[in-house]
């Protein structure tokens, strides 16, 4: 499971209404639909078609960030949105597979679907953790701040942390082998 950040520009209202959307938009810019392509390669030649005038260094970066992205998000990922003006981050996990649309204006949509975690995390409790609440940076990108991790994992209901119940295991686990080697010790003697 990854955990990934999406800086997304919201308007006031945006942000209030965010847990009401079923699907999150991904920033793949105006690329047609991603899941027509079947590896990199094809991406670079549909890059290179839409802006032929790109050097070929932009158009393998923009291949880098766009197939780097498409090809590690999957269900279960959890991605946080810093909310600027609710001064919060709200917390998805992802609930299937990527989609594309086309919306009333023709523009070209990337979405995830999403289902919300209940509560956000004040900015105030995540400050230590600047890749979730500074604005400048890519605008997704993969957690990999092992603390940050831990921190946006901990904050997860329990219900929905699926590590809390290999926790518990392990503590049973551990238990039973230490009742095991007591009753070895009293055998012995």
């Amino acid at each position: 499971m990854s955990i990934w950040v999406l800086r997304q520009f919201l308007t006031e209202r945006e942000e209030a209404q965010i847990r009401q959307r079923d699907a999150l938009a991904l920033p793949f810019g105006d690329v047609p639909d991603l899941s027509m392509l079947a590896n990199p390669g094809e991406c670079r030649r549909l890059l290179q078609a839409l802006h032929p005038h790109d050097p070929p260094e932009a158009i393998a970066r923009k291949v880098e960030r766009i197939w780097k992205l498409y090809g590690e998000i999957a269900p279960e990922d959890i991605i946080a949105v810093p909310l600027r003006h609710r001064r919060e981050i709200a917390l998805a996990e992802i609930a299937g597979r990527y989609r594309y649309e086309v919306d009333n204006n023709g523009a070209d949509r990337h979405l995830v679907p999403v289902t919300w975690y209940p509560k956000p995390i004040p900015f105030g409790k995540a400050n230590k953790y600047t890749e979730l609440t500074q604005a400048q940076g890519e605008a997704m990108a993969e957690v990999i701040q092992r603390e940050t991790r831990v921190f946006i994992l901990g904050k997860l209901p329990h219900a929905y942390n699926r590590f809390a119940r290999w926790k518990w295991l392990i503590v049973g686990m551990a238990s039973t082998m230490g009742v095991i080697r007591l009753l070895e010790s009293v055998l012995r003697h």
